[in-house]
């Protein structure tokens, strides 16, 4: 299996763009290192709070084959799946640690055959253990999630 690291941040980083929104993505870019990109994902868009990073991409490839693809991943690069679940309307959301950085993966059928999916990761306070951090991405507040 080809892994595609999500270097797609590390391009958009790269752009001319204003102070702020530059400063933005370096600190997404820092919070999603070493994390993937489903094979052949597009950027949708890149959105940061004070200590969070979203990415949302769509992949064209059935939302449980993107999951599977994660859960495989994840495991593979030394991630703990710590939560795995799916909803009536097919959506699903992975909650993984690796060490203390926390992730969230929310994926949703979008369409057919192709699947809008989330990255979330956080860059928790130095003194703050992982078990603190709140489980569930879909309650994480407003205020911690912005959109630039």
């Amino acid at each position: 299996m080809r892994l595609v690291p999500l270097l797609l941040l590390a391009v958009c980083v790269a752009c001319d763009r204003p102070a702020e929104q530059k400063q933005d993505r370096q600190f997404a870019a820092r919070v999603m290192e070493g994390l993937l990109a489903y094979p052949r994902s597009s950027l949708v868009n890149i959105s940061t709070g004070t200590d969070a990073a979203q990415v949302t991409l769509t992949a064209p490839e059935p939302a449980a084959k993107v999951a599977e693809w994660y859960r495989q991943v994840l495991r593979l690069n030394g991630w703990d799946l710590q939560n795995d679940a799916t909803g009536a309307d097919g959506s699903m959301t992975i909650y993984a640690e690796k060490g203390r950085r926390p992730l969230w993966i929310m994926l949703r059928p979008d369409g057919p055959a192709a699947t809008r999916y989330t990255l979330i990761g956080a860059e928790l306070p130095k003194d703050t253990a992982s078990t603190a951090v709140q489980r569930s991405g879909s309650s994480m507040s407003s205020n911690r999630i912005q959109r630039r």
